[in-house]
């Protein structure tokens, strides 16, 4: 068993519980050692950071606690770039690392952040770097990175886009990782637009059932996971239909979870009114109402969906209150907030579980 540090996004109450979740479904046993808004110390028993850091989307770095500079560098040019992310303000490393570097005669250059102010790398920068990680007095080594160019492609490059409804990748892995989805179980998303939850969810090995009452979206996510499994010749299957959601049981009688971000009224491009926003509710309550009857009637596990939080020209905040829809079969755990510097509406993620 070894520490491992790993650095919160910026949404770290979201992060927490996603990490939390997932280890969960990997079956991974920790002992929480030190917990904040920046970052998680676990003691964990070894494990594939690699493949955790792509799965995680709240996690920006992964380390390894160290006690000293040996084997620091493992590169065989005797040529290094380091660099080192003081998240606490300790006292600096960076005259020990120079020196460790003379003494192994290696040549080494220091990297610091574009961010004047910021003592540590976002990243972005943190790519081709033996980074170091000081936080709370203690010392870790890097060994995993959140490469965000990989998410740019996988959404960039797939064949259909629609930039203004669509689920960011980073949002669609929050809730599959809630949902506490194992490999080859079923999720269905009864929402599916273009396919952004279910492609993230077969590049983990689930397979999924993707419903979508638009015949657009239905063709777009055929034409978009087509595209993903030429390019990773995933094993999983997918299945799509065309149903409004409300009756996703004519197709889907059984899923182990659910994992949506359902219909959440007009596009904004202003801040409504205290009566827009109360007329958007009151258009949105039944399509939620009558959505879950039917949702916890087929899902064995968990229901993960997004409810919207309207801001209001007043500074008022107007939600939707799912716990008066939920069945004895089921308990709900408090919403957990997600923001986005740029829109007019808040998002809140709520977890259903069976009983």
């Amino acid at each position: 068993m070894k520490s491992y540090i790993f650095i919160l996004g910026r949404d770290p109450e979201l992060s927490r519980k996603e990490l939390f979740a997932y280890l969960k479904t990997q079956k991974v046993k920790y002992t929480i050692k030190d917990d904040s808004d920046i970052a998680l110390i676990l003691e964990l028993p070894s494990f594939n950071s690699s493949k955790f850091i792509k799965d995680l989307a709240g996690t920006q770095k992964i380390g390894v606690e160290i006690d000293s500079f040996d084997n620091l560098y493992e590169g065989t040019k005797n040529k290094a770039r380091f660099a080192v992310s003081n998240y606490t303000k300790d006292e600096s490393m960076v005259s020990e690392l120079k020196n460790y570097f003379k003494k192994e005669k290696i040549k080494a250059t220091i990297k610091k952040s574009h961010h004047q102010e910021q003592e540590f790398l976002n990243p972005s920068e943190a790519t081709s770097v033996i980074e170091i990680i000081q936080y709370k007095g203690q010392v870790f080594k890097s060994i995993a990175v959140f490469n965000p160019r990989e998410y740019k492609a996988r959404d960039l490059q797939r064949p259909v886009q629609r930039p203004l409804h669509t689920i960011s990748i980073r949002l669609a892995k929050f809730l599959i990782n809630l949902s506490e989805v194992k490999k080859g179980e079923t999720l269905l998303d009864p929402f599916c637009g273009i396919g952004t939850i279910l492609q993230e969810s077969l590049l983990m090995d689930i397979n999924v059932i993707g419903i979508d009452k638009d015949h657009f979206c239905i063709d777009a996510s055929k034409k978009n996971l087509d595209w993903l499994k030429a390019r990773h010749n995933f094993e999983n299957s997918f299945q799509l239909y065309q149903l409004d959601s409300r009756s996703s049981d004519r197709k889907a009688p059984s899923v182990d979870v659910v994992a949506t971000e359902p219909y959440m009224g007009p596009f904004l491009k202003n801040f409504p009114t205290e009566v827009e926003a109360k007329k958007i509710l009151n258009e949105l309550i039944p399509l939620y109402r009558e959505l879950l009857v039917t949702l916890q009637k087929i899902t064995k596990k968990n229901i993960v969906i997004i409810t919207p939080i309207f801001r209001a020209r007043s500074k008022k905040h107007f939600k939707i209150n799912l716990t008066r829809f939920i069945t004895s079969k089921f308990t709900i755990d408090e919403p957990i907030l997600y923001t986005t510097p740029t829109s007019k509406m808040h998002r809140e993620i709520w977890v259903l579980r069976r009983k």
